[in-house]
């Protein structure tokens, strides 16, 4: 059908690459779902260490608030005043 595309790149429905367990489909259908519906609006906090000083950069997804701070107390305040709001 096109010259630069050879059929053995096809798969077909029972190649066995394609013959998974329901089981397995199941469970990482599952855990995609309860990953993208519980982690979508919690806040980000990553830890950085440069020249042996630590930094912590958060976001929020919720109001795509972005701010570094340079203690981890300074990141708990943070915290709990996003969850008073």
């Amino acid at each position: 059908m096109y010259p630069f595309i050879s059929t053995e790149t096809y798969l077909t429905a029972s190649h066995p690459a394609l013959r998974l367990r329901p089981q397995l489909i199941a469970t990482s259908i599952l855990l995609t779902l309860t990953a993208f519906l519980t982690q979508g609006h919690e806040p980000k906090v990553r830890e950085t260490v440069s020249n042996g000083s630590k930094t912590w950069q958060v976001y929020d997804p919720a109001t795509h608030q972005k701010a570094t701070f340079y203690s981890e107390n300074d990141v708990r305040v943070w915290l709990e005043n996003r969850y008073r709001q």
